[in-house]
């Protein structure tokens, strides 16, 4: 019996989104940007980011992203637009698998970049990639009620597949999600 090979997927520093806009590794430089969305219950608190404050997420990631980059465990992204450097939000794929050719994709936007397509054709550009290196399956878990992120992945292209009980932070507790995938070819 031969045994599958592992899936290797070079995750890039940079996904082109289309227009000007692309997801880009995080850099120092972003943290003032992007803090304010760990602590605010409508971004980080829907999106199960921990409540870090900006020298918080600062120690961490310098600390821990690079290791956990390094394990397949977590890849941050921000999605810039390029014509003026603006941050309108972030992307992460983490819980890489490489024995099952699998990777999870999550992403938030800050309000004002809200309504013009932005994530869907973000979670679109990540799955081009992650299926052109050779992955068989990509997973995203959305909080039960969450309906602007399930029309995301729904306009994406991907499909619901269960509930998981009691998987996500929110608010002081912890919520039920949807699990959706997408499959090459969908």
């Amino acid at each position: 019996m031969t045994e599958a090979p592992l899936v290797v997927f070079a995750v890039p520093d940079l996904f082109e989104i289309g227009g000007p806009f692309v997801a880009r590794a995080i850099e120092e430089r972003d943290i003032p940007v992007v803090a304010p969305a760990f602590r605010d219950p409508g971004i980080g608190g829907e999106n199960g980011m921990p409540p870090f404050d900006e020298d918080e997420l600062r120690r961490v990631w310098r600390e821990q992203i690079p290791g956990l980059r390094a394990r397949g465990v977590l890849f941050p992204y921000v999605i810039e637009d390029t014509t003026d450097g603006s941050i309108l939000g972030g992307l992460t794929l983490r819980h890489f698998d490489p024995m099952r050719g699998v990777i999870e994709v999550g992403y938030w936007l800050f309000p004002e970049a809200r309504g013009r397509g932005l994530a869907t054709r973000a979670v679109r550009a990540v799955a081009r990639e992650a299926f052109a290196s050779g992955l068989t399956r990509i997973e995203a878990n959305v909080r039960i009620g969450n309906d602007a992120s399930v029309r995301v992945l729904e306009r994406a292209g991907f499909s619901r597949e269960g509930v998981k009980r009691s998987l996500l932070r929110h608010g002081d507790g912890r919520a039920d999600a949807t699990l959706f995938s997408l499959l090459p070819g969908e």
